[in-house]
């Protein structure tokens, strides 16, 4: 079973070996898309696109498939045969998850259009590239096949595929006969009909040596040993395993290190050496682990506990089988889950622990039940599919009927009729198109009434942000010039009665601090005036402004900021940067006043026609739905300045991680 589940990753990697997309299919994504500039639509663009398609598909899903549709949508508009039939045949290899039923449709599809461009007659190079595309999507029909235990017909398809494959004279040719060997070999192998697999193993080791894949060539030789262990000749086991062995050092790959090693163990328990058998059990166990591969962790620790029970060391077996059992369990291998229980029923039973020995004895007949039920619902499942594609090539077949005697019935129609027809048509072209012009003039006069009312809304927003700053700044200058002067006045005048005055000392220390509390409020009034309007900012623009707005929140100890700006040489419009100055105020303020936060940073980046503004805290955090249902100004104020500003707010915070706000503004 563990040497099915190794060779079903030789057949992902077979798919890869299709001449449809070999073109650029080495470039690195950077390369391809400079290459992806080419505007022409032509077989090279197609190519190009299918390629990233493959290359994305990895990691990033729909970006791999918004590739591949695009490739598509150029081969139709082309009307390239090729290529549309290369479409299906990729999306079969990238949907290897998908429903047996959707990509065996997908290959059918594309060896219709293989086929359809083969009988235009293409050259001989085309001919033979497309021929090869068909063999390769009858090996991936095999794969799919042999997945679902249809061996015969898996074994057919992919003998189809080795035919062409040894006709043809493209590079990677050794490669591809290798592995359509081994999958035939694999086949044999779960029939336990281990010559026949022995048989195949050896066929593709030359082509495997020829092909110059060492990763590939290590695996041929522990396949043979594999076989030659199921025929009990295990010398011949260690002498492929020896052959492996530099490979599988040199390389370091997990899985290829995990085979090898369980090869080993094997050989060691047929010999009942259960001392080293164990050892490399154990070695091949973290391989397994390092892979990620849950089927080989379960099926390792099973192994070691069946030698253990070799052994009579029931202890240290039960240890292993209930490792094995969860893994089975928690990922759905129903065969191995039984497996495990079965184990454990024997162990509990020889360690004469009946109880034990009966609950695992009940798990294992629950276990039966429960895949029984599973095999039963896809048989049910299978014959209803068979039923229903039987039901729709009777539907075609009928649909193809009922067109031959409708094409032989309009053809004894007059050309009376014809002209009737193609007035009517005409009539209804006319309407349609009457209808479609009303539909858009309706659709332009409802967006121009939007845009006049979003120009409206926007003109308000900006009387209003005008007027609160035309208000702000006359407040500031009265309060600078008019209250300022004032109390200013009033303490020069007390400086001066001071000295004529004969005071006692405790009206001395009133007469101070009532000259400290004048001081004080000098400069909450200069403060405050700042505030509303920075002189700061109209002096020497919005990077001062802030610069020096961030130092003096700082300086008070409340809040350490870090202020960063990037291409701000040049300054911004006047009102521009008055609402930036605000919007930073405004967030800031709210880092104080409900974050409780210790730190923050504030960084403006300034490329072309672009700002981003960015302030982030290390306060309590928020939950951000709470702001569509928030009633306060502050939030509204940020959003509306933004919105003038044509800008895009982005919020991001949850509690006890702080808060970051970006907004990003055409200036």
């Amino acid at each position: 079973m563990i040497r099915l589940f190794t060779n079903i990753l030789l057949l992902l990697y077979s798919y890869l070996l299709c001449p449809a997309i070999a073109v650029c299919q080495n470039h690195r994504i950077d390369s391809m898309k400079k290459d992806l500039r080419h505007p022409a639509d032509d077989t090279f663009r197609i190519t190009l696109l299918y390629n990233l398609s493959m290359e994305y598909y990895g990691y990033d899903t729909v970006k791999g498939m918004d590739y591949l549709e695009k490739g598509h949508a150029v081969a139709e508009r082309m009307h390239y045969l090729y290529q549309i039939a290369n479409y299906y045949e990729t999306k079969a290899k990238l949907f290897l998850t998908a429903s047996k039923e959707d990509v065996m449709g997908w290959l059918d599809t594309a060896i219709l259009y293989y086929k359809k461009d083969i009988a235009r007659k293409p050259s001989l190079h085309d001919l033979q590239q497309a021929q090869l595309a068909i063999a390769t999507c009858q090996g991936q029909k095999g794969s799919i096949m042999s997945g679902g235990g249809r061996f015969k017909e898996a074994i057919a398809y992919y003998l189809d595929a080795l035919d062409a494959w040894k006709a043809s004279d493209e590079p990677n040719k050794n490669e591809a006969i290798s592995i359509y060997y081994s999958n035939i070999s694999s086949i044999y192998y779960e029939l336990n009909q281990i010559n026949k697999a022995l048989e195949y193993d050896k066929a593709a080791l030359p082509y495997r040596i020829l092909a110059g894949n060492d990763d590939l060539l290590a695996y041929a030789y522990i396949y043979i040993a594999d076989d030659y262990s199921n025929l009990a000749q295990e010398d011949s086991v260690l002498i492929y395993l020896e052959k492996s062995r530099p490979i599988v050092e040199r390389l370091k790959k997990p899985p290829l290190t995990n085979s090898y090693l369980s090869g080993l163990a094997r050989v060691y328990r047929h010999k009942k050496d259960y001392a080293r058998a164990i050892k490399y059990y154990k070695l091949a166990l973290p391989e397994a682990f390092r892979e990620g591969n849950p089927f080989k962790e379960c099926y390792g620790n099973r192994y070691i506990a069946e030698v253990y029970t070799m052994a009579g060391n029931y202890d240290s077996a039960r240890l292993y089988l209930l490792t094995a059992l969860p893994l089975a369990v928690q990922n759905h291998y129903n065969k191995e889950r039984l497996d495990v229980l079965k184990d454990l029923v024997s162990v509990e039973d020889k360690s004469h622990h009946m109880p034990q020995a009966y609950n695992y004895l009940r798990q294992l007949d629950l276990a039966k039940d429960s895949v029984k039920t599973e095999e039963s619902k896809s048989a049910v499942a299978e014959i209803e599919n068979k039923y229903q594609s039987a039901e729709k090539g009777k539907e075609i077949l009928q649909l193809q009927k009922d067109k031959e005697i409708q094409s032989l019935s309009l053809r004894q129609k007059s050309t009376l009729n014809y002209i009737l027809f193609g007035s009517l048509g005409m009539i209804l072209i006319l309407g349609f198109l009457l209808y479609w012009n009303y539909r858009q003039k309706q659709q332009i006069q409802q967006q121009q009434i939007s845009e006049l009312e979003k120009d409206r809304q926007l003109m308000a927003v900006s009387a209003m942000l005008k007027g609160q700053e035309e208000e702000r700044s006359r407040l500031a200058k009265d309060l600078h010039d008019g209250l300022g002067g004032m109390l200013s006045g009033v303490k020069f005048s007390l400086s001066n009665i001071k000295g004529n005055l004969i005071v006692t000392p405790d009206n001395i220390a009133i007469y101070e601090r009532s000259l400290d509390m004048i001081d004080s409020s000098i400069r909450e009034l200069r403060r405050v005036a700042h505030n509303m309007m920075p002189e700061m900012l109209m002096k020497f623009g919005l990077d001062e402004a802030l610069k020096e707005y961030c130092n003096s929140i700082t300086a008070t100890r409340l809040l350490d900021i870090r202020y960063q700006s990037f291409g701000l040489k040049d300054r911004l419009d006047g009102s521009a940067e008055i609402i930036i100055y605000r919007i930073v105020q405004e967030l800031l303020n709210n880092a104080l006043k409900h974050a409780a936060a210790s730190e923050a940073l504030v960084q403006l980046i300034r490329e072309d026609s672009r700002l981003s503004v960015l302030v982030e805290d290390n306060g309590r955090g928020f939950d951000v739905s709470i702001l569509d249902d928030n009633k306060g100004a502050g939030w509204a104020n940020i959003r509306s300045r933004v919105d003038y500003l044509k800008g895009k707010l982005d919020i991001h915070s949850e509690a006890g991680k702080g808060s970051s706000v970006t907004a990003e503004i055409n200036v």
